[in-house]
């Protein structure tokens, strides 16, 4: 096996990836929220919706590495999930004080009440997370348990076949097959039905599955005839696309089409191929600002738009401009004020072990003198 213990790639990746979530979030959808795109041009940029996926490959890659060499994997997992589930939970017990606790005061504890508000909360758990960047996480979580069940109990002939099946399905619920289900009605538990199948399986599943298979086979996948893929790649990408226009009509209900697939590994190929010495040297602070970022974005978003008077009314293109470079600059600080405090303690308790290493030599030498003679 391959072994490598960092991978600048995949810090490169991590902040790329980071920042065009959060300019996507301050910038690009809400200046295309008005615009009407034609379906080939939608679909095409389905077709390159390509970063969250291969963060759950980066994800379930990282995953495998991580329980491969550990002396207890299945504590390893256990507290890669409960890490972070825990930090996960801090945001849902914000979103509970923020909005369940004010309208259960307002609505009073009765049944029905108690009902809407045990079924908003459920769903901001499990399906669309207390902030909107982080619906992520829940599906990570089942994919890094399933992934790693998976590996270790069943042949990797049955892992694909199971992954490949599951995919296959959510092409019929928000993927290429979407067409051959339009006639099932459009009711709101069955669409949350079909979007956290999509989420869990569709991403959490496929794509982890895939990252802890790629670091499984890596010298194979870095073996691989890249020129010849990425022709295929296109080759698939393109009729996929074309079969899409002339056979369906274009709706948001799209989230995953079998393009993906290869289109991620691709991009992934590429991410672990990256030497950098620069994220090397900086990869804690990089990765810092990456998760700072991702997290982050909404609650400066929100903080600024209160701060500037804003509120939840539409933005000029100005406004958005101002809005993304505030946010990227309070990450930024944020980072580093994070950083700087690590540091701090992490000196703070080397000087302590130092000191207490130079405290025993002196008790050893009193005790034994002769031994500094000797030295």
């Amino acid at each position: 096996m391959l072994m490598r213990q960092f991978y600048p790639g995949i810090t490169l990746f991590k902040l790329a990836g980071a920042l065009f979530v959060l300019v996507a979030h301050a910038l690009l959808i809400p200046s295309m929220a008005g615009m009407e795109l034609s379906p080939l041009a939608s679909f095409l940029m389905l077709a390159g919706r390509i970063v969250v996926p291969c963060f759950y490959v980066v994800s379930g890659f990282l995953l495998y590495k991580g329980w491969s060499h550990s002396a207890n994997p299945v504590a390893y997992v256990k507290r890669y999930i409960v890490r972070i589930a825990a930090f996960y939970a801090v945001f849902c017990l914000l979103f509970a004080f923020e909005f369940i606790v004010p309208a259960l005061a307002r609505g009073g504890i009765g049944i029905s009440n108690l009902f809407l508000q045990a079924k908003i909360m459920f769903m901001a758990v499990f399906v669309n997370g207390p902030m909107i960047q982080l619906w992520f996480i829940p599906p990570l979580l089942f994919g890094a348990a399933a992934a790693y069940w998976m590996l270790n109990k069943l042949p990797v002939r049955k892992v694909l076949i199971l992954t490949a099946s599951a995919y296959v399905v959510i092409q019929l619920l928000s993927g290429s097959f979407l067409g051959m289900t339009a006639a099932l009605p459009d009711t709101a538990p069955l669409h949350y039905m079909e979007l956290g199948l999509t989420r869990y399986l569709g991403f959490g599943l496929t794509f982890v599955v895939m990252g802890a298979l790629i670091a499984k086979y890596e010298e194979r996948f870095l073996r691989l005839r890249i020129r010849r893929a990425i022709v295929l790649s296109i080759a698939f990408t393109i009729t996929e696309t074309v079969l899409l226009v002339s056979f369906a009509d274009w709706t948001d209900a799209y989230k995953l089409t079998f393009g993906m697939i290869p289109n991620t590994a691709l991009l992934f190929y590429g991410v672990l191929r990256v030497r950098s010495s620069t994220m090397t040297a900086h990869h804690r602070f990089i990765h810092l600002f990456s998760i700072v970022a991702f997290v982050g974005h909404i609650p400066f978003m929100r903080l600024n738009g209160l701060i500037l008077g804003w509120g939840s009314s539409e933005l000029d293109l100005w406004q958005q401009v101002l809005q993304t470079a505030l946010t990227i600059a309070q990450c930024a600080a944020l980072s580093v004020f994070i950083h700087r405090k690590r540091s701090a303690v992490t000196a703070s308790s080397e000087g302590m072990a130092s000191g207490k290493r130079a405290t025993i030599t002196g008790i050893k030498r009193e005790k034994h003198p002769a031994a500094e003679t000797r030295t």
